[in-house]
């Protein structure tokens, strides 16, 4: 077990200061995050305010073994300084315990849990110290005390696909209407070979389940109703079922690109009463839906045991644009599971915007059309 320790971090800066003899150019990399720095070419000739004082002597004694507090070596710029110890904060982690409670085949309270990670501090220095111009960043691991297989029998056992959008820019309804729709999504668990529908757990739209007037499309116009904004919520959910290889059963594209949904061809709307999205869980296990939204980011996170399935994408791809916002997109799925090959292919048709609502292309322009000419 370990703590991460913020004095690290500063450890980390003045050591940086002190590095003698380093190449004018590295690479730290950890997993998919990178990190360019570079020296800047000039011998230290004196202390900074960042690296005065009583507490550089002790640290550099601790590291190098060396008293002198006054090295001539190379100096890392300030902000590749920065540039590290932000990497570092964003890796170092406590390990936690996974949670799940359940109620009525419903989870109200889930935590996946984490295994714990910190920066070894002094193995980094050490390959600082080297010509090597990558270094992979050691990272010290600790497992966590609870795994989420132990909370549960019904085969929840890790991560299996994430569905992601964004819906920067959007209004206050709007934004609101996003979050209580996920809400309504979270903690369902779907049974081996059970359908899920969209409109079934959405239930009721209206200002008793707490939705606001926002703008919705519909064969009139784009008009305010209650709820606008959930295709959002149904758009991300398609996303992360795609992700995970799950048979769609129902799905339809929008009337027009709308520009929170792009790329084009990754969506799906839907209008209790009339339009679903639906697929089956055709996993071993039972799977567990969960939401999120960090900022303007909505994550449907799919939560079950994996099977040997692999998913491959073709697209989305988008033709026939028009300068009138009109166009048409093409999303193909392959997934491979038992040695069969399953192929899904969905199409989009998008109309003019103009069409539903006139100042539409002004305002929420589609960034996928092509320019007028």
């Amino acid at each position: 077990m370990f703590t991460s320790c913020p004095k690290k971090i500063l450890v980390l800066a003045v050591v940086l200061l002190l590095t003698p003899t380093l190449s004018l150019a590295k690479t730290i990399q950890f997993k998919d995050k990178f990190r360019e720095v570079e020296t800047a070419g000039s011998d230290i000739t004196s202390l900074s305010v960042r690296n005065e004082g009583p507490l550089l002597a002790v640290i550099r004694r601790e590291i190098t073994g060396v008293g002198d507090p006054r090295p001539s070596g190379k100096l890392f710029p300030s902000s590749d300084i920065t540039s590290i110890e932000e990497m570092v904060q964003a890796i170092n982690q406590e390990p936690k315990a996974a949670r799940l409670t359940i109620e009525k085949t419903r989870a109200i309270e889930f935590d996946p849990g984490q295994d714990g990670q910190v920066v070894d501090m002094h193995q980094l220095y050490q390959s600082l110290l080297s010509p090597l111009s990558t270094i992979n960043l050691p990272v010290l691991t600790s497992q966590s005390p609870v795994k989420l297989a132990q909370t549960n029998s019904l085969g929840i056992n890790e991560l299996v696909a994430s569905g992601e959008s964004n819906f920067s820019g959007s209004s206050k309804n709007r934004s609101h209407n996003i979050k209580v729709g996920a809400a309504k999504f979270n903690g369902i668990i779907l049974k081996p070979g059970e359908e899920f529908s969209f409109n079934k757990f959405l239930g009721d739209v209206d200002a008793k389940n707490g939705f606001l007037p926002e703008l919705v499309i519909k064969r009139t116009g784009v008009v305010p109703e209650f709820g606008g904004g959930l295709c959002q919520v149904s758009s991300t959910t398609f996303r992360a079922t795609m992700n995970a290889g799950l048979p769609i059963t129902e799905r339809r594209n929008h009337s027009f690109a709308v520009k929170y949904y792009a790329p084009q061809g990754t969506d799906a709307t839907i209008y209790p009463g009339f339009t679903d999205l639906k697929f089956v869980n055709n996993l071993s296990s039972d799977m567990l839906i969960w939401t999120r939204v960090e900022g303007t980011k909505l994550f449907f996170d799919f939560y079950g045991t994996k099977d040997d399935r692999t998913v491959e994408f073709d697209g989305p791809t988008q033709y026939d644009k028009k300068s009138d916002g009109s166009m048409k997109a093409a999303w193909t799925r392959r997934v491979r599971l038992n040695g069969a090959v399953t192929e899904q292919v969905f199409k989009s048709t998008y109309l003019p915007p103009a069409l539903f609502y006139p100042v539409e292309q002004a305002t929420t322009p589609n960034p996928q059309a092509i320019e007028p000419t």
